[in-house]
């Protein structure tokens, strides 16, 4: 068990950072408030508690306070790439537990997100596709304009 009694305040309460008696040879850990998080990730303290609800992120309980770990943390940026690149939820969890402890199971969920993250990648570039030519037909669409324009006056 960890004794949070060595933890001192930073910067008007935004971080935490101190050592466990109980591994002290360990180095010292660092934990970041909800407001430090949402500011970093560009999450809303909302999504954040709805992460938290899903069972996504464990932040540790001071009171009333959220303190998040180096691995929570680690997590959030998986959830905001995932977000960033258009996944379902249920595929950032996906991920989440792919990146597990290195068993069987463990690796095949990170199979199944990597062949997930490679599909959207194809989503993305058809839709980048579609929208290429949707701006070649609008640049063609207001040439047609201007030379009707140009004609009439």
């Amino acid at each position: 068990m960890e004794d949070f009694r060595d933890f001192t305040d930073r910067d008007e309460g935004s971080s935490f950072e101190g050592r466990s008696r109980d591994a002290a040879d360990e180095g010292a850990w660092e934990f970041s408030t909800i407001t430090d998080v949402a500011e970093e990730f560009g999450f809303t303290l909302r999504a954040l508690r709805f992460y938290e609800e899903k069972g996504l992120v464990s932040p540790r309980r001071t009171g009333y306070r959220r303190l998040y770990s180096p691995r929570d943390r680690r997590r959030l940026e998986i959830i905001a790439q995932g977000k960033r690149i258009g996944l379902a939820l249920e595929e950032i969890r996906e991920i989440l537990r792919a990146s597990g402890d290195g068993s069987s199971a463990a690796r095949r969920h990170l199979e199944i997100a990597l062949e997930k993250a490679k599909a959207r990648v194809e989503e993305i570039h058809a839709e980048q596709r579609e929208l290429e030519e949707n701006l070649q037909e609008a640049l063609l669409l207001i040439a047609d304009f201007k030379g009707r324009l140009g004609a009439s006056g």
